[in-house]
């Protein structure tokens, strides 16, 4: 029966039956040269492409959670197998538990993220911001409409995670690892956003905290994760176009998470309204000089 199932998996992995009583090749009998272990390969079944899917959200559920799990088992093993093996394998136990094992569940990450990158249209987003007016001389009271447009793309990938849940349980675990995805691409790309302008008034910049509190206000609604991620990561950027020559700075030397770009445009922006030209360049030097690699 063991031959029998041998030869099916391998007719199934794509492999050839060798005539009994071929000669030797180059490479040892036919027997050595077959694949003990097919080569794993992606089902034509699974689609991992499709939008309607959530591209493939059900099948990367259930392939990451049942590695998840087999290691959750492995760890329930341990002192078992720790007590079985001789003393001389004992290090590779260890290495196989401290490099295999417990990255496990790690793997969540990348592979919900392409799910996460996807399921939102951030280039949607940063066009539309790209079409804001923000050297405006007024306080607005009602936000832009990028931000309806970003929380009505989160309600739906609300909505296409509670069809996928119909067929597949989703743990808590990868809800919550896809919508810190979800929220943190968002939240980067509001910065990027918000980065590439080119005049900014007070009442500009005002405008950006309305349009990113109600953006957080209605998120909440949709999500229990707490807290949001790189919230902090925004209202930071937002905030900084109100600092002195020296704070800004300060923040340059401190704030390494903003890009180049990112902490040009805060010195770019404020330049004429509360910091002058000479200053201008020597923080647009203090950046060139972080970002300079050190000898």
């Amino acid at each position: 029966m063991g031959w029998i199932s041998a030869e099916i998996g391998l007719e199934l992995a794509g492999g050839t039956k060798e005539p009994s009583g071929e000669s030797m090749g180059p490479h040892g009998p036919p027997e050595e040269r077959r694949e003990k272990v097919p080569s794993p390969h992606l089902s034509q079944m699974v689609v991992l492409t499709a939008s309607g899917t959530l591209y493939g959200l059900a099948q990367r559920v259930v392939a990451t959670e049942s590695l998840v799990f087999l290691a959750e088992q492995f760890d329930f093993l341990q002192s078992h197998l720790d007590a079985m093996m001789p003393s001389a394998k004992k290090p590779f136990l260890q290495q196989f538990y401290s490099q295999t094992v417990s990255t496990a569940s790690e793997l969540r990450k990348p592979i919900y993220w392409i799910v996460a990158a996807r399921a939102i249209d951030y280039e949607q987003m940063l066009l539309m911001m790209a079409g804001v007016k923000w050297d405006i001389k007024e306080i607005m009271s009602q936000h832009n409409v990028y931000v309806d447009v970003l929380l009505k793309e989160f309600e739906q990938f609300n909505q296409r995670l509670g069809e996928v849940s119909r067929q597949v349980r989703i743990p808590l675990a990868v809800s919550n690892v896809l919508w810190e995805h979800c929220i943190r691409l968002a939240n980067r790309t509001l910065v990027e956003g918000y980065a590439n302008v080119k005049k900014c008034s007070n009442e500009g910049r005002a405008l950006m905290q309305l349009d990113f509190q109600q953006f957080l206000t209605k998120l909440e609604r949709l999500t229990d994760l707490r807290p949001i991620p790189d919230k902090e990561f925004v209202e930071t950027y937002i905030k900084a176009y109100y600092l002195t020559e020296n704070d800004m700075e300060q923040f340059i030397k401190n704030h390494r998470e903003y890009s180049m770009k990112q902490l040009a445009n805060l010195v770019n922006v404020c330049l004429g309204s509360h910091i002058n030209k000479k200053a201008r360049q020597k923080l647009l030097a203090a950046i060139d000089d972080i970002d300079r690699p050190k000898r």
